[in-house]
């Protein structure tokens, strides 16, 4: 990971600089799943649009891995945001799959409100530390201020990206 030096307390450090999710982004990557009936909706969807740019691994596979990691242990939060995520070792290069769900589905907790957003992850079950970095920055970027609000105002795929590549920047 890159570093830079911060000074403080009369003392420069070497702090490592945080995963950012723009790069990560496409415009192309990122749905509005419409008329989910349920979660393995949603699931099949993210695998559909990763196997795009995965070359090598079909939606099938992905849908597979992500609907494992939800039986294991679901991915939702109380805020209305679930996180599901496949590892497979061909995968060479993370990608996130960012989606709008209108009225949103059960990730199978009771508790927590159905989802709306979803950030489907996907990346190499030989870099853990990559995929704990992209989760540790998507919850970031979903706990700033109004920043849930501000993708359920989203419409359409590009003002989805936008607002995310906005938020992005705010946590730089």
């Amino acid at each position: 990971m890159p570093m830079h030096a911060v000074y403080g307390g009369g003392m420069f450090r070497l702090c490592e600089v945080p995963m950012r999710l723009e790069p990560l982004l496409k415009p192309d990557l990122v749905l509005v799943i419409d008329g989910a009936d349920g979660c393995d909706d949603v699931l099949g969807a993210l695998a559909a649009r990763a196997a795009t740019e995965l070359d090598g691994l079909d939606a099938t596979r992905l849908d597979a891995e992500l609907r494992d990691r939800e039986r294991r242990i679901p991915t939702s939060t109380p805020e209305g945001v679930a996180f599901p995520h496949a590892m497979v070792p061909e995968i060479t290069d993370t990608i996130v799959v960012p989606a709008l769900v209108p009225g949103g589905v059960s990730f199978g907790v009771e508790t927590h409100p159905k989802a709306d957003i979803v950030f489907g992850m996907f990346g190499c079950s030989e870099k853990p530390f990559a995929h704990v970095r992209l989760l540790a920055r998507l919850a970031r970027i979903a706990r700033g201020p109004g920043a849930l609000d501000r993708f359920r105002a989203c419409s359409d795929t590009q003002q989805f990206y936008d607002a995310l590549v906005a938020e992005d920047r705010k946590h730089a």
